[in-house]
């Protein structure tokens, strides 16, 4: 199960590299808990697109999950995760370089895994 919960977050980042939309929504149980620098807020689909669209003018570069990621079972349908994180992203023609802290819940939803919070912390560097 940790293997798989490691690729999904894997997925997830991915489709945030690819602004690829389509995956990012299966991947998302709405509403979905979101924290991070910028707050707290619970986020349905709509906010969901439009968050991820408003993101257009930044371009992930790469992104690594660091270390071993912590994985626990909750139950059945229910696990957590977090991991360290390495990412790059380009706004503006700068270079941005994040090093956080991510936690994830992930659900069961009709035989699928799908994301239902999602926090990240920076990393004091």
């Amino acid at each position: 199960m940790n293997h798989q919960i490691i690729d999904l977050e894997q997925k997830y980042w991915q489709a945030m590299k690819d602004q690829d939309l389509e995956t990012a929504l299966k991947l998302t149980d709405f509403p979905c808990i979101v924290a991070g620098e910028n707050g707290m807020q619970s986020v349905d689909k709509d906010a969901f697109v439009k968050m991820f669209n408003s993101h257009k003018d930044m371009k992930f570069k790469d992104f690594a999950i660091d270390g071993t990621p912590e994985v626990r079972e909750l139950g059945p349908d229910t696990i957590v995760v977090a991991y360290k994180v390495k990412s790059s992203m380009e706004k503006n023609n700068e270079e941005i370089n994040l090093n956080a802290v991510d936690t994830s819940t992930w659900v069961k939803r009709g035989g699928n895994w799908v994301c239902a919070m999602h926090t990240e912390t920076k990393l004091i560097q």
